[in-house]
């Protein structure tokens, strides 16, 4: 696959089948976020991959008190499609029956990372980015979730999966896709060239 192809095909996917995504392939993946460029080389990620499925059930568990949570703001956001609200809760409740699970930290343990967060949490997304694209690659789909950090739940899947493995900044959705969502409209206006 041309990584134009994958840039521009890969889509945010809430619904998968329930097929197991092979060891081997969470590895490569997991593999390629590791090789991401980072502010001053200093890697400054952690990521604990769940497929398990009585792990699975605990965090699809803490994530069913993450979509009440964020239930208010989701009815804000789309007061005019209930219908979104209510997809998105499922999503974030149950994870779209996603085999694979991918919790991201920002891994912060020493007077090394004593920098801007910014620039580690920037080095951490381009890992994220890394690691999606690869998926896309493999045939296997991925949704990148902020959901556990916006109600607070990164707390509680931080102390169950990782307590000392920094903060928690992300989590990740793989498995092979139920569903072909579109492309969301792209906004027009969003660079400039100066040459």
């Amino acid at each position: 696959m041309e990584l134009k192809e994958a840039i521009y095909g890969r889509r945010s996917v809430r619904k998968y089948k329930d097929i197991p995504v092979k060891e081997e392939d969470i590895r490569e993946i997991l593999e390629a976020g590791v090789m991401a460029p980072s502010a001053s080389n200093l890697q400054p990620w952690y990521f604990v991959a769940i497929s398990n499925k009585e792990k699975l059930a605990e965090v699809t568990e803490t994530m069913s008190k993450a979509a009440e949570i964020l239930m208010p703001s989701l009815e804000a956001r789309f007061p005019e499609h209930p219908q979104v609200v209510a997809e998105t809760r499922q999503f974030i409740g149950l994870l779209g029956n996603a085999p694979v699970c991918v919790l991201v930290f920002l891994y912060k343990d020493d007077d090394e990372y004593k920098r801007k967060e910014t620039e580690l949490i920037e080095s951490t997304a381009a890992a994220i980015q890394t690691m999606l694209l690869t998926a896309y690659d493999k045939g296997i789909s991925s949704c990148w979730l902020t959901a556990p950090l916006e109600s607070g739940m990164d707390a509680v899947l931080k102390e169950r999966f990782a307590p000392d493995k920094g903060k928690m900044v992300a989590m990740l959705t793989f498995g092979y896709s139920d569903q072909k969502p579109r492309m969301p409209r792209r906004r027009e206006g969003r660079y400039t060239i100066i040459s």
